[in-house]
């Protein structure tokens, strides 16, 4: 946040600039997936080929359904879609929410931009991971995906399964 603030606010050239954020952590100590995050890049979680909203959107009309939870679709409509109220890089410092999910072996998280979640919908996200065991597969047919329904944003989703292996990016330890 501060390289991106400090960038915005000395440069006319950036001045404005911010960006969403999601960011995940799986800790098999505490058998938890640690989510971070500000705007509304999101986190979802498949299980049971189910899959889960994990993080909240931090934009005007999603605020405005927090506090008003009775506000009509015809009051909604004066609210712009694309504000949101939460991102790096606007303000010297940001709120970013935590969260943390249990986690069960063959769970898979979604971190994603509204690129993604913005041109494709949750059930279509839903079938293309259900569907597509490889996750760099499954990854590159989101993003076709969102590209085919218009794609006028970035585009990003990074999948991660929890499998049972203990650290497979660590090398085996020597054997005497």
């Amino acid at each position: 946040n501060r390289s991106i603030h400090s960038r915005a606010s000395h440069s006319p050239l950036h001045r404005g600039m911010g960006t969403t954020i999601v960011a995940g952590a799986f800790s098999p100590r505490d058998r938890k997936f640690y989510i971070a995050h500000a705007g509304d890049s999101r986190c979802y979680r498949m299980r049971a080929s189910k899959l889960a909203q994990l993080t909240r959107d931090h934009s005007l009309i999603e605020e405005a359904l927090r506090t008003r939870p009775d506000i009509t679709k015809s009051e909604l409509a004066y609210l712009p879609g694309n504000v949101i109220t939460r991102a790096l890089g606007v303000e010297p410092n940001v709120d970013v929410e935590l969260n943390a999910a249990d986690v069960e072996i063959g769970d898979v998280y979604l971190l994603c931009s509204d690129g993604l979640h913005g041109f494709v919908s949750d059930e279509r996200i839903e079938e293309i991971i259900a569907d597509t065991p490889v996750l760099t597969t499954a990854c590159a047919q989101l993003i076709k995906q969102a590209n085919d329904n218009g794609g006028g944003d970035n585009i990003t989703a990074v999948l991660v399964r929890i499998e049972e292996a203990d650290e497979p990016w660590r090398a085996p330890a020597s054997v005497a």
